[in-house]
């Protein structure tokens, strides 16, 4: 179980920088050995108590835009199960494969050179109509692939040309919602491995500290770059998974 928790801190590290890359545990703890299920469940419970130590470690730094917080977040709660009864009907591989290239847009937008007006109109403020919506599409998303709400809200606001440090830090309370609502469930239903939990999570609280503490190190050009190749890679994970599995997330 060492690289198990090896792999989990350097997956807090990822959430900690750039909040994507929870979707990677869930397939390294099947890989080894664990059900299906209780990975699952597990995992929501690990990344519920890191997103909570996400925010606390960027919130001490004033780095959370709260209002843009909170009016994401209430999207995401609200269309999150719609999402989720969705899913039982749209075919996984269609939605994964839907996803996979929106990662892949969202990446090459994010690595393209930035003019200075572009750096302007990030840092201007979202009107509240344009936030709860982008938590609509995040919570739709995360419910319909079962990745984690940063994972698409991140995205989401860089193509929309938002900063990628304002990006990165307002999902991070996002993803308390979208890991504590699954937790419960999981929870309730007996998928939950507590022991292993408590594992994982300090393993991957400690990577996200760091990568929180390394985030503020970061130029926001970097930062973009490195969001990039985060989405890029977690695409190219999707379409080698439906390649070479013919099923979705």
């Amino acid at each position: 179980m060492i690289a198990v928790f090896a792999g989990t801190g350097a997956i807090g590290v990822s959430i900690g920088v750039v909040g994507v890359g929870g979707v990677f545990l869930i397939p390294l703890l099947v890989w080894f050995g664990i059900p299906l299920e209780t990975a699952i469940g597990t995992s929501l419970v690990t990344f519920t108590l890191a997103a909570v130590v996400a925010t606390i470690v960027y919130a001490a730094h004033g780095a959370i835009d709260w209002r843009a917080a909170l009016l994401t977040g209430a999207g995401s709660v609200a269309a999150g199960p719609v999402g989720a009864k969705l899913s039982v009907v749209l075919s996984p591989v269609i939605v994964t494969a839907c996803f996979a290239f929106f990662l892949v847009v969202t990446g090459i937008t994010a690595l393209r050179p930035r003019r200075v007006a572009d750096e302007q109109r990030g840092r201007r403020r979202f009107r509240p109509a344009t936030l709860v919506a982008c938590g609509v599409v995040a919570g739709l998303g995360s419910g319909l692939t079962g990745v984690g709400g940063p994972a698409v809200l991140v995205p989401v606001l860089l193509m929309l040309g938002a900063a990628p440090s304002l990006a990165v830090a307002i999902s991070q309370p996002n993803a308390i919602f979208a890991a504590a609502s699954g937790a419960i469930g999981h929870i309730l239903f007996g998928h939950v491995d507590f022991r292993l939990a408590s594992g994982l999570a300090i393993y991957c609280c400690a990577g996200v500290v760091a990568g929180a503490m390394l985030h503020r190190h970061i130029s926001a050009e970097r930062l973009r770059k490195i969001i990039g190749v985060a989405v890029l890679a977690l695409a190219l994970y999707l379409v080698v998974k439906i390649a070479s599995s013919g099923e979705g997330l």
